[in-house]
């Protein structure tokens, strides 16, 4: 053979040669092989499913198999009971299961957080987290909703958090009292009767609250949003309903309202708090033990009211949203995946906007929002196009100074309905949807004085959701019950 092919091959081997051991930023492998990182293929549930069932497992499929996972690669939240316990199964395979050892809690929404833990049987991990949510099923309710128990003495209450804070099963409730400046826990009888059972004091001006594990140890701890004392505070459960506080993050200038959520997909829970009087989005990462660092600040927010969150864009990590009171508007915040977040889309005409809430209304898998425009006495619905650019599609008027908007499903029907809080007319509407994202006003609740906040659970243990109102000028808790 003639000596120049010759070196010509030898080249063409060397050349082969580096690219198969060469160092490509996709991953590695073995014997220095270039290998792809996994990418997730699928879930089941999918995110922003509705009405999932009670018991169901939670897969996460990919396109290559899989070393087993466990609590810190595959990481499932409860709103209402904190980081859930189960079984993990399909190592090796290329479908990873989670099983819970407990039902999930009616309409309650799960969070679960695929972190870059998880690895390839080739031990390549997984090229960015991926943390999505779903909303677990109400099983009956005839959104026919009647005052049951008042809890009196909750001065100028005017935040609601529920979960079952004792770990007996039902579903318990705190209350922010701006007055009293303290944060009451209500301990439910597992009837819907509830109880004052302990006080966290000096909570300035208490204004909104959020339950979240955040020490990862199976309860739900809170934190506050002290409105007068400029600084949110980290509430540790003991197990028992039983809370001390232990974390102060100060500067956030009054603090109106909190989200919580796995932002930079580490598998913990983090918080973003609402600086009504800084004009901004402050961004708090946990660092697993429930100490919490401002990381990020989002600017150019006038008057934050509110925040809710979830994934807007659909590429895998929780945004947020703002209720931007002085600009009348609705700011979409994007996350870029680690917790860094910036202002993306904005809805104009929303008059002295107060409260969101997030769902996909219109069952196109995708997260909508609502707002409730104080100024403008009505609740608007912003539909999402998927890609987290939202138009304004339903309106529903008549709600009379709209404080407040929590969405569930009232009427056990599979699609997400609304609740508004009407602060001038002292009520509370229930929004009826049809399933494609048009509302209709189907009951109201009577003589709730000066409501302020909703929250919703099922209290009394019969499967469907009920709810909760905040009366500021009450001075009360009133829980409504759903009608089976």
């Amino acid at each position: 053979m003639d000596k120049n092919i010759i070196i010509k091959i030898i080249g063409l081997l060397s050349l082969l040669g580096f690219f198969a051991c060469g160092s490509g930023s996709g991953g590695s492998g073995n014997g220095g092989a270039f290998v792809d990182a996994p990418e997730l293929n699928n879930t089941d549930p999918v995110a922003n499913e509705n009405s999932v069932l009670l018991g169901e497992a939670i897969l996460a499929i990919f396109d290559t198999n899989m070393n087993a996972a466990d609590n810190t690669s595959f990481v499932v939240h409860g709103s209402q009971t904190g980081e859930l316990p189960g079984t993990y199964t399909g190592g090796g395979t290329d479908t990873l299961r989670f099983d819970p050892d407990n039902r999930f809690k009616i309409g309650e929404e799960i969070e679960v957080s695929l972190t870059d833990l998880l690895t390839s049987t080739q031990g390549v991990a997984l090229e960015a987290p991926v943390v999505f949510r779903f909303r677990a099923e109400a099983i009956g309710g005839m959104a026919d909703f009647t005052a049951a128990d008042t809890i009196a003495g909750q001065t100028n209450a005017a935040g609601l958090a529920s979960g079952d804070w004792d770990g007996d099963g039902d579903i318990d409730l705190a209350v922010a009292n701006s007055g009293g400046s303290r944060v009451d826990i209500l301990i439910n009888d597992g009837t819907g009767d509830f109880t004052v059972v302990d006080t966290i004091a000096n909570q300035t001006n208490a204004a909104g609250l959020a339950a979240g594990d955040w020490d990862g140890d199976g309860d739900l701890d809170l934190a506050a949003a002290n409105a007068g004392g400029n600084r949110v505070d980290i509430l540790i459960n003991d197990g028992t309903g039983d809370f001390t506080a232990v974390d102060t993050i100060a500067n956030q200038t009054n603090a109106r309202a909190l989200a919580a959520g796995d932002w930079d997909g580490d598998g913990d829970l983090d918080l973003a708090s609402a600086n009504g009087g800084g004009s901004r989005v402050d961004i708090l990462i946990n660092d697993g033990t429930g100490d919490f660092t401002a990381t990020d600040t989002v600017g150019s927010q006038s008057n934050t009211q509110d925040l809710t969150s979830g994934d807007y864009d659909g590429d895998g990590d929780l945004d947020l949203a703002s209720a931007n009171s002085g600009g009348s508007r609705v700011d979409i915040l994007i996350n870029d995946g680690m917790g860094d977040f910036s202002i993306g889309d904005t809805i104009g005409g929303q008059a002295n906007v107060q409260g969101l809430t997030s769902g996909d209304w219109d069952g196109d898998g995708d997260l909508d929002i609502a707002a409730a425009n104080f100024g403008g006495n009505r609740v608007d619905i912003l539909v999402n196009d998927g890609m987290g650019d939202f138009a304004i599609g339903d309106n529903i008027p008549g709600q009379t100074n709209a404080q407040d908007v929590i969405c569930g499903d009232w009427d056990g029907d599979g699609d997400l309905d609304l609740a508004s809080a009407n602060r001038g007319p002292s009520r509370v509407d229930i929004l009826i949807n049809n399933g494609i994202g048009d509302f209709t006003a189907a009951d109201t609740i009577p003589n709730q004085t000066d409501t302020e906040a909703l929250d919703a659970g099922d209290w009394d243990g019969d499967d469907d959701l009920d709810l909760a109102s905040a009366n500021f000028g009450g001075n009360r808790v009133d829980t409504l019950e759903n009608q089976p």
